[in-house]
């Protein structure tokens, strides 16, 4: 209630709401426990109680931050109804190789994207917003870049001040190849509304293995296509 009395202040069109760490406390989340219908319920009420506060000034929109996980984006439809649409948190393993080409990327973000997201946006009618989270690291696209036990980091671990990681491998051109193949796939799919890159570090570019893509040929990329898939050039 605190932000969305900020938003309300600060004339903001959009506030999201929750992230990765939200999802225990979603309908079917584990904080819910077996009470599933309790848990619905306050999250029900939090929504509409943030309507109440931002309709009284200003009207703007709340997206619900939603994790993508393959084969378990599941939670109740009851959920979205007093939502304005879905920030989807994409970082989704798009290949199972270390080097693989765009058009081969292109083709498995759209599988993805039609088996599992479109019938997501099909049943709750909800805009739904891509965003993207991926290092300019070598293997980013398998969505698992390895630690030294034998598991995945996370892409956050190698955002500053974080100290840097050895065995992950920088590449610049990785990272941009990822987010055209990604923006090819949305772009023939007119029921994505937008995409979002996370993770940008606005102080300073960096050359660095982090997702951020300021200054990095992924903006370049991001350039590009905006105008494209906004209609400004057809």
């Amino acid at each position: 209630m605190n932000y969305a009395d900020l938003a309300t202040q600060s004339g903001a069109q959009t506030l999201i709401l929750g992230g990765d760490w939200i999802g225990p406390a979603l309908p079917n989340g584990n904080a819910c426990g077996r009470n599933i219908v309790r848990c619905t319920d306050r999250c029900r009420h939090t929504l509409e109680s943030r309507h109440r506060r931002g309709s009284s000034t200003l009207q703007w929109q709340s997206f619900v931050a939603l994790p993508y996980t393959p084969s378990k984006l599941q939670t109740s439809l009851d959920f979205f109804k007093d939502t304005d649409g879905i920030y989807l948190l994409w970082s989704a393993a798009l290949t199972g190789q270390t080097n693989t080409n765009k058009s081969d990327i292109a083709n498995e973000a759209g599988r993805l994207l039609d088996n599992e997201v479109s019938p997501l946006q099909a049943l709750t009618g909800k805009p739904i917003y891509i965003a993207l989270a991926y290092p300019s690291s070598t293997g980013a696209a398998t969505g698992c870049l390895a630690d030294s036990r034998g598991g995945c980091l996370d892409w956050t671990m190698l955002n500053r001040p974080n100290a840097d990681i050895g065995s992950v491998q920088l590449n610049l051109q990785a990272q941009a190849d990822i987010y055209e193949a990604i923006l090819i796939a949305v772009n023939t799919r007119a029921w994505i509304n937008g995409v979002i890159s996370r993770g940008y570090y606005p102080p300073v570019a960096l050359q660095d293995k982090s997702a951020s893509v300021h200054s990095k040929p992924a903006a370049g990329v991001l350039w590009y296509w905006f105008p494209r898939l906004t209609g400004v050039i057809k």
